[in-house]
């Protein structure tokens, strides 16, 4: 990797030519472009009303709700089993958000703009010219999902993570290309990225799926800074030491938040070892017959019934109306009646955290924690004493692993990967939103937006007569722009992918080859690659996970990706003009 390594008084890959810079009113002439792209961007995007779900209590509602109890000064609220289900980080943001007084959607948009500013930041030493920062800027920019309605309409943590995302490889993109200056010019973006993966790790539950392409990031800088000096190497202890730091603030605020309000220091309890060792004892038993998506079958908890009497207690509820419930919800993937209670592997979960509290068992997070950890004991020892027929111990979410899965999850994946790339599921427009008054009413509050106009809109008016013109103008507007950028950017993302292939290919004789941003493309297209894996390995054993809020995370990436390539491209340019002049 020596082509990626410089002298540490130089920053690493400088252009061949000192780039010319036009300033006008005081400001880089891309930076003005950058500024009229975004606010044509605002202007347009401002005519999306909110897409609300007032009945979706385990997603969109159940993230206004968290952030309507922290706005009171209640942290997240009374405590039940969805309280501490999922990151509390967008709700933490959303309560921020309403505090400014800003319309929600926008300061979305905004956040998107400054991940994409500080992509561009962090590459500057990489790229040559002010037409190719703003181009650059404009494709991650106008990236279609980043102003897609539909399901990415809605207030869900994904208009979040995408962005966070791509402010984790952008801050360990800028440590890689600086790793020679003086570490106190390091710090900041060590602070950005531990700040931001604070957040991230708050946000969702799964977000494990970043950690391979950011490994690639951080080998290439862990052996540029090896090759470099001492000085680069003392600077990584410095680097990790205030990204650890700065991670560590917001998680332990939240741990500590939760330790004081629900008797649990813990972030949220998906990720509690009580949880996934009652969730793994109980896909461990061996079914009589097994139910395609159906982790535990009704069959199999008649079993666990028998051997447990803490998951005795539960047999009301979960053979009663709460069982028959989650089994209507997931009826269409199962292909079973709700009255015979099978429950999907989306929702057996749900399923099992009502019926403990309904059981008596969630007044805080400690009991019910204790109450999870005393099921998986009494599984767990049952199974081993012969008992109940099971396979090994295992704790969390994943089931067993049935023979054609690794057929099924390949066919996913390819499936994923074109829709993915094609920027499958992409609208401009926004659809009805649906509940009732006052759901809606809380969601307009909170969010201080315009919501889409329901189809039942029982007497409320959402639009006056020429601003509902106005946007509908700008939906099309957006929509028709949508369809013209996914065909470009499906021409770039196959052109890219063409590149990748054909530069490792020469990478692998002579590595010399390589250059950061290469190792950037790579990096990136794991991330995607990660992303889409984990959505077709659910989707495969669990529920269906194939739709645009599940990708949402990894499209950022993907015009990172275009992006890395192109910069690849220019650095081989430029190291073959200046070959040739030499030889000249």
């Amino acid at each position: 990797m020596s082509s990626m390594s410089h002298p540490p008084t130089s920053p690493p890959a400088e252009p061949a030519t000192p780039p010319v810079t036009r300033h006008c009113m005081g400001l880089p002439a891309w930076v003005l472009g950058a500024v009229v792209l975004t606010l044509v961007k605002l202007w347009f995007t401002s005519g999306q009303p909110l897409y609300a779900i007032g009945g979706a209590t385990h997603d969109d509602a159940l993230f206004v709700r968290l952030a309507d109890s922290i706005l009171s000064g209640a942290w997240l609220g009374s405590y039940d089993c969805l309280t501490l289900a999922k990151g509390p980080f967008y709700s933490m943001w959303m309560a921020g958000v309403f505090f400014v007084g800003l319309p929600l959607t926008l300061v979305q948009q905004l956040v998107y703009v400054g991940a994409c500013i500080l992509l561009v930041r962090a590459l500057l030493p990489l790229i040559p010219n002010d037409w190719l920062k703003l181009g650059i800027f404009a494709l991650l920019l106008w990236n279609p999902m980043s102003f897609a309605g539909g399901e990415l309409g809605r207030v869900l943590r994904q208009a979040l993570t995408a962005p966070m995302a791509l402010v984790l490889f952008a801050a360990a993109a800028a440590l890689y290309v600086r790793r020679g200056e003086p570490g106190k010019r390091l710090l900041p973006w060590a602070a950005i990225f531990g700040f931001t993966w604070g957040g991230f790790w708050l946000t969702r539950e799964d977000g494990v799926w970043i950690l391979p392409g950011l490994a690639i990031v951080g080998g290439a800088y862990l052996v540029g800074a090896w090759r470099d000096s001492r000085g680069a190497l003392l600077n990584i202890a410095r680097v990790a030491l205030v990204a650890t730091v700065t991670a560590a603030i917001p998680i332990l605020a939240v741990c500590a938040l939760n330790r004081h309000y629900y008797g649990w220091f813990g972030t949220v309890e998906f990720r509690a070892a009580e949880f996934k060792e009652a969730y793994g004892a109980l896909l461990r038993v061996t079914p009589a017959r097994r139910i395609p998506f159906v982790p535990v079958t009704r069959e199999m908890r008649e079993r666990i019934y028998a051997v447990s009497p803490s998951f005795a207690e539960l047999r009301p509820y979960l053979e009663g109306d709460t069982g028959r419930n989650w089994a209507a919800n997931s009826s269409s993937l199962i292909h079973r009646p709700p009255q015979e209670r099978e429950i999907g592997g989306g929702w057996f979960m749900w399923a099992l955290r009502q019926t403990v509290a309904e059981a008596g068992h969630g007044h805080n997070a400690r009991e019910a924690l204790s109450f999870y950890a005393q099921i998986a004991r009494e599984v767990n020892l049952a199974c081993e004493d012969g008992r109940l027929s099971a396979g090994p111990k295992r704790t969390g979410f994943m089931p067993p692993w049935q023979p054609g899965n690794l057929s099924d999850l390949w066919d996913k994946s390819m499936r994923f990967s074109w829709a993915f790339a094609t920027l499958d599921g992409f609208t401009g427009r926004t659809p009805p939103s649906y509940g009732n008054a006052t759901q809606l009413d809380q969601f307009r509050d909170l969010t201080r937006m315009r919501l889409s106009r329901p189809a039942d809109a029982s007497g409320y008016e959402y639009a006056l007569p020429h601003q509902k013109s106005l946007n509908a103008w700008k939906a099309g507007a957006l929509q028709d722009l949508g369809e013209i950028l996914r065909k470009l950017a499906l021409a770039l993302i196959l052109a890219a992918q063409l590149t990748l292939l054909v530069r490792l290919a020469r990478c692998v004789g002579d590595w010399r080859r390589s250059t950061f941003p290469l190792v950037l493309a790579a990096a990136s297209w794991v991330g995607c690659a990660s992303c889409l894996l984990v959505c077709a390995l659910v989707d495969v054993t669990s529920f269906p996970a194939g739709s645009v809020v599940y990708f949402s995370p990894g499209y950022p990436l993907l015009f990172l990706f275009v992006v890395a390539i192109i910069l690849d491209a220019v650095q081989v340019w430029n190291r073959s003009r200046r070959a040739s002049a030499v030889k000249g």
